[in-house]
């Protein structure tokens, strides 16, 4: 199979293969150039490298696990039928994946939609999230970089990705530390997560995507892969809230965010 060939932007998986040094020597030297003079690019760069021995102590257990060989005949099976230049993938892609919110997990093919059984999009970018949300645990999120300019740069790239200002002051929650504000990527859609680290519940997030549905919808309540969900639309975007805090408490915070934020 062909080698993925990377040019800017450059995403996580991009920065990912370089720091594991998988790239092709051509795309490197360009990549590198890049990081001189894209403040951005570098600071995301750091983040990763740093960050990443605590995603791989996390992941490692569900990658030793994980039937590797059946997944990765089901890959080739899935790109025979659906070229993608996204053709090669090791363990360190996996967990590449996984920060880039492409999904892992058992029968789960690399870049390949889940199947929810539900014809609507934003269900299933629901499910996904909330699949994603329900590996996270406490020590997932307490020594991520929190710092004023990291998050400055999170809010930064949710503003250019996504269309939508918002500030570090709409994001201060009662019982709960504001740690990472960060853009996944589902295929071809960008997805602002805002994470918190809960006092008393843990690992909680905001989820942010664009949607078609216009209209302010009231906050709704479901339950995913075990965790807790409230949702609404509100002028062009899907917000998702996501953790363990109890359902009625999850509804009240997001009421909060949706006056904050609106």
């Amino acid at each position: 199979m062909k080698a993925t060939r990377f040019t800017p932007p450059y995403h996580d998986d991009a920065i990912v293969t370089w720091l594991d040094g998988e790239m092709e020597s051509e795309d490197a030297r360009q990549f590198e150039q890049s990081l001189q003079h894209d403040e951005q690019l570098a600071g995301r760069t750091e983040e990763l490298r740093k960050s990443h021995q605590d995603y791989q102590r996390a992941f490692a257990p569900l990658l030793d696990e994980a039937p590797l060989a059946r997944m990765q005949e089901r890959l080739e099976a899935h790109l025979a039928a659906n070229p993608s230049p996204q053709a090669r993938v090791s363990r360190r892609a996996l967990i590449a994946a996984s920060l880039s919110f492409l999904v892992l997990g058992i029968g789960v093919g690399y870049l390949v939609r889940t199947s929810s059984g539900e014809g609507d999009e934003s269900a299933q970018i629901r499910d996904l999230e909330a699949q994603y949300m329900s590996l996270y645990s406490t020590e997932t999120l307490v020594d991520a970089d929190s710092a004023a300019p990291v998050l400055k740069r999170g809010l930064a790239r949710t503003a250019q990705d996504l269309g939508l200002q918002l500030d570090e002051q709409q994001l201060m929650l009662p019982g709960a530390e504001l740690k990472m504000v960060r853009i996944l990527r589902y295929e071809s859609m960008s997805i602002a997560q805002i994470a918190w680290l809960h006092h008393d519940y843990g690992p909680m997030a905001l989820c942010i995507s664009a949607t078609e549905m216009g209209d302010t919808t009231p906050v709704k309540q479901e339950k995913r892969h075990s965790m807790n969900l409230a949702w609404w639309n509100h002028r062009g975007h899907q917000y998702v809230l996501i953790g363990r805090n109890p359902a009625s408490e999850l509804q009240a915070t997001a009421q909060a965010l949706l006056r904050a934020i609106g």
